[in-house]
């Protein structure tokens, strides 16, 4: 018998999870936004768009990628859902 509640591991997981996504965001979009400023001569307002949506993107990217990983390696366990 398995209880729909969430433990504290959950919970922490969940909240470690997010601030990873936020982390990968902030490093990516920086990334981007250097690449953006030094090599092209486009506005600021543009370089800065720009690198959100590299964020945004690259944060998606990778976490997909971390997940088909652990997929592949058998680390996960999202059958219960």
């Amino acid at each position: 018998m398995t209880s729909k509640d969430p433990t504290m591991m959950d919970i922490i997981g969940t909240i470690l999870s997010r601030l990873v996504n936020v982390a990968l965001f902030l490093v990516i979009g920086l990334l981007s936004l250097v690449a953006f400023m030094g090599r092209t001569d486009l506005h600021v307002a543009v370089c800065g768009l720009l690198a959100v949506v590299c964020g945004v993107v690259g944060t998606i990217l990778v976490r997909l990628l971390f997940r088909g990983i652990a997929n592949l390696g058998g680390l996960t366990r999202r059958s219960e859902d």
